[in-house]
């Protein structure tokens, strides 16, 4: 009879985990590289300017440049000593950085990235920081080498 029990237990188990199970895995958000189409052409309200530029670089120190660097390459202490896997995200590869759009990087802020270290700020910074942060990251990218 335990044995039976048992299987019966089991099987009301995964008649009631499986789904649960299966909606995650078709959740959209949980895909890396997930953004709703509404942030996809987002523009920067904020004026590149060195007011924004200042509080884009304030706000950097204090919630980014631990994990993202002080040159904003992905090698800031956390993520080094803490052998953060993936790294995060390097603001210095024009390559990457130019596919992606201000709403893009907007989006990644304010609801964190699935699967990295990267979580939501919309709690705790609020939108006009995450704009400003946006600018000064943007400062990172270097420019492609016109002479090769």
């Amino acid at each position: 009879m335990n044995y039976s029990k048992t299987v019966l237990l089991l099987l009301f188990a995964v008649v009631f985990i499986s789904p649960s199970l299966l909606k995650a895995e078709e959740d959209p958000t949980n895909t890396p590289g997930y953004y709703p189409k509404e942030y996809m052409n987002m523009k920067n309200p904020l004026p590149f300017d060195l007011a924004t530029l200042r509080e884009g670089r304030t706000v950097y120190t204090g919630q980014c440049e631990v994990c993202h660097g002080f040159y904003g390459d992905g090698k800031g202490n956390a993520a080094v000593i803490g052998k953060y896997k993936p790294m995060p995200r390097d603001f210095t590869d024009n390559h990457i950085m130019s596919k992606k759009s201000d709403g893009m990087l907007y989006y990644s802020i304010s609801k964190g990235v699935h699967g990295t270290r990267m979580f939501a700020r919309e709690e705790i910074m609020p939108a006009s920081q995450r704009w400003a942060v946006i600018h000064y990251i943007r400062t990172f990218a270097k420019s492609e080498d016109k002479e090769k």
